[in-house]
This record gives C-alpha cells, structure tokens and sequence, in this order.
C-alpha cells in the first residue's frame, strides 16, 4: 500500500514549489483512527445509571402506595366482617369477641400487624376518627356504623417519623335485621 507522499497528487505539489512537508499525511484525531470505536460502553453505563436513578424512587414509590392499598382493603373486609358478625351473634359480648377476632384475621390476611387496631360505633354517616362513640346493641332495626382504625407502616420509614398518621379506616353501617328475635 503506498503512502500520501508516493502519490501523484503529492509529486504534483512538489513539482509546483510547496515544500516536501505539505504532503505529510495530517494526524488522525479521531477515536475511530486510532483503533477504537466513538462510544464504546457509553450507552451501557448511562442506561444503567439512568435505570438505577429513576427505578429506585419509581419502586419504592409503588411498594408504599401497593402497602396503603392492602391496609385500606384490610380494614373496609375487616369492618364488613366484624358487621356481619354481630349481627349474626347470639347475643353482644359475643359479637364483640368474635367482632374483634375477625377483625384481626382481616388484618393479617393483607400482612397488616394488628397492633394499632381500634374497633369504633358511631352513628351513621358521622366521623369515625373524632364521632363520639355509640353503644352497640342488638336491637331489631338498629342503624350503625363500625369502625375499624389502625395504622399502616410505609417501608423504609421509622415509625418515629410517621408516627400515628398513616392510618386507615374502613367503615360498614350496620343495619340490625328487623326480624331479629329479642333478648
């Protein structure tokens, strides 16, 4: 293979007066000259970084809201159970007892820790979290509502942080058959 300076373009130049310099072959500045490819392993680094920065906050912020999720689905089956079962109990001690038992099992079915469970009565339609309380009873036609409370950890957060505030209420009006026998 002959060089630039071997060239009859080069002789050309000589000939015409240019110094023997002018035919030296300019140096090569490129990366893909020197043996390399331009971007060799770039895209794959920026790809992961990207990946690691965006995906990190984009899963927690998915494993957080799919934790809320499961806490408000456990409470509103645990209200409805806790209903259910009064009603259907024999007398209101029991109710309660099982009220509170189903509850619990609502709870750890979503792996919510019943730790902070509370079991409210309040009138119909009024706020679980600050309503007085109502007195249960068996009454036939009775209208209440049950309220089922407790707080939801988020991952990665001290409770020291969040203290009492991630919590969730599920709420079921009961409505005391009407042809319930009386006590």
């Amino acid at each position: 293979m002959s060089s630039f300076a071997d060239s009859p373009i080069c002789a050309t130049v000589i000939s015409a007066g240019a110094s023997p310099a002018a035919c030296q072959e300019p140096a090569c500045q490129e990366p893909a000259c020197q043996g390399g490819q331009p971007d060799s392993g770039r895209a794959l680094i920026e790809v992961l970084v990207l990946a690691v920065v965006l995906m990190i906050p984009v899963i927690y912020l998915l494993i957080a809201v799919l934790r809320l999720q499961a806490g408000t689905f456990a409470v509103a089956q645990a209200a409805r159970d806790a209903a259910q079962v009064i009603d259907t109990a024999p007398d209101l001690p029991t109710g309660l007892q099982r009220a509170s038992l189903v509850s619990i099992t609502a709870l750890s079915d979503q792996n919510i820790p019943p730790d902070g469970l509370r079991l409210r009565f309040v009138e119909p339609g009024a706020d679980c979290g600050s309503a007085p309380d109502r007195n249960p009873d068996l009454t036939a036609g009775s209208v209440y509502d049950v309220c089922v409370i407790t707080i939801v950890t988020l991952p990665g957060v001290p409770t020291s942080v969040t203290c009492s505030r991630n919590t969730v209420t599920g709420v079921y009006t009961l409505h005391v058959g009407e042809f319930r026998e009386g006590p």
